[in-house]
């Protein structure tokens, strides 16, 4: 058998990131669902998971867990991040100690945005000191830290990823994140939507299903090639766009007005003004083309219209 035989398990399948990682891996493990609402039961639920997925590494040359579950955002408070913190850390304190003894790797799916936020001098690299400036960001560097200390002494291979704003289909409607689905909504259903950031912002946007792709073949790379451990990498566009750059292109992709308006939201202030990636390691998950702005808005725009149109029948 080749590396390239992993069977995978995605937690956080759920999810924008999850969905589109967990529908590109080659074996993907199939777990029972995880009930997210309930820390004590999800706990119980991944522990039981895994017991399911040692038992079938033993087909497998090697095996893969991506973390990319998380419910908290930039606009959620202390309580919320604590207790997800807990969840992951008691997790990864059962995963030390009940893991398969095959080749394995355990990837952190980060953000770079939460990690720099506070950080000078874009575009950021994974040299970059990380300068929190929120809770969301402050959750994120507390699991690379939690990651690296709990998984050090055992033989799991440990890849921290960094990914910078992903959007794509299946965004969660119900939260106040995703810029271009959420100017999707607005568009489609003529509510006001409020931006909370100068249009002169800059972040860097991301195809969910380029992001998956990259996640994959960094994966793929630290299963045969290990790096430092842990290994960290930037997953990016590695292209800047202001929100009025991305209002702009989806104005002319929706072929309407957006009823936009500037507002204020206690989270803009952990929110930075440039977010610039540029990643030192970037020939590891060179992709041939990634998704173009407009093709990746369009392809938002037409998830959420369908999504709307199932909910009003």
């Amino acid at each position: 058998m080749s590396k390239n035989n992993t069977l995978i398990w995605t937690i956080g399948s759920g999810g924008l990131i999850g969905s589109a990682i967990n529908e590109q891996s080659q074996h993907p493990f199939e777990s029972t669902k995880i009930n997210w609402h309930d820390n004590a039961q999800a706990l119980t639920d991944l522990t039981n998971n895994l017991a399911e997925f040692n038992a079938q590494t033993t087909r497998y040359e090697s095996w893969a867990i991506i973390w990319a579950a998380g419910a908290v955002t930039t606009t959620a408070d202390q309580q919320k991040a604590d207790e997800e913190l807990e969840l992951f850390t008691t997790f990864l304190t059962h995963l030390s100690k009940n893991t398969s003894h095959q080749d394995g790797i355990f990837i952190l799916v980060s953000s770079a945005g939460g990690i720099y936020a506070g950080s000078n001098n874009p575009p950021f690299t994974e040299d970059t000191e990380p300068q929190p400036i929120g809770v969301y960001g402050y959750l994120k560097l507390a699991q690379e830290v939690a990651v690296q200390a709990q998984l050090r002494l055992t033989n799991i291979k440990v890849l921290i990823t960094r990914v910078s704003n992903a959007y794509g289909p299946g965004q969660d409607l119900t939260k106040l994140q995703g810029l271009i689905s959420r100017l999707a909504l607005s568009t489609l259903t003529r509510d006001p939507i409020n931006l909370f950031v100068p249009l002169s912002t800059v972040r860097d946007f991301i195809f969910t299903s380029d992001l998956a792709s990259k996640v994959h073949k960094l994966q793929k790379h630290h299963i045969v090639n290990p790096d430092q451990d842990p290994a960290i990498r930037i997953v990016a566009s590695e292209s800047g766009t202001s929100i009025g750059q991305v209002l702009r292109t989806c104005q002319e992709v929706f072929h309407r007005k957006i009823p936009a308006a500037m507002g204020s939201h206690p989270s803009s202030a952990a929110q930075a003004t440039n977010l610039r990636f540029e990643s030192r390691y970037s020939e590891e998950s060179k992709l041939r083309t990634l998704t173009p702005l407009p093709v990746g808005i369009k392809t938002v725009f037409d998830d959420v219209a369908r999504r709307l149109a199932q909910d009003a029948c």
